[in-house]
């Protein structure tokens, strides 16, 4: 892609991968962590999230308060509440202009951001546009499965948000906030 659209507003990742970057098994979340989907509902509300296909069939809904754009190769997929597009040009301008359109709507809190919301696909088209990048790194024991694209560790500054032990309920996880370290 040439990226020569218009990014009017910050595009941020938002990911959960275990210490392997595994995102996923390309159907369902692999692990179940108390406040993680508060704390990706909370950063995501009033926003537009990029998805891909699969990503869309693991959540199996639109997510409410939020723009759902879809982004497959497929010219005839439809679903409802989804914002089908078949770029990732096309997503940025549905982004843009669903930012624009639901500011006039005072029901809804809206940021001047669009969230890369996965899966692999997606984050390799979109990481080089962003950022920011908020991170759940869950140590979880697993090899297999979708992956994170590894990053260029010298661009990005990491900061720790906050850690949870692990307990009998779920694994040990942590937040955390990559900003992209501009070079000069």
């Amino acid at each position: 892609m040439s990226g020569n659209f218009d990014l009017k507003f910050p595009l941020v990742g938002i990911v959960a991968m275990n210490q392997n970057r595994i995102i996923g098994d390309g159907n369902k979340l692999l692990w179940h962590l108390p406040g993680d989907l508060k704390r990706l509902k909370s950063l995501t509300m009033g926003t537009p999230l990029i998805m891909g296909r699969k990503t869309w069939d693991s959540i199996g809904r639109p997510l409410p308060g939020r723009g759902n754009i879809v982004l497959t190769k497929s010219k005839s997929w439809k679903a409802d509440g989804a914002i089908v597009v078949n770029s990732f040009e096309d997503a940025i301008i549905k982004g843009n202009q669903w930012i624009e359109e639901n500011k006039l709507n005072n029901e809804l809190d809206i940021k001047d951001k669009i969230f890369l919301f996965g899966g692999a696909q997606i984050y390799k088209l979109g990481l080089q546009y962003c950022n920011l990048i908020e991170v759940t790194k869950v140590i979880f024991d697993l090899n297999i499965g979708t992956k994170f694209p590894k990053l260029n560790e010298e661009e990005w500054k990491k900061n720790k948000i906050e850690h949870f032990k692990k307990n009998k309920s779920y694994p040990e996880f942590s937040y955390w906030q990559y900003k992209r370290i501009n070079k000069t």
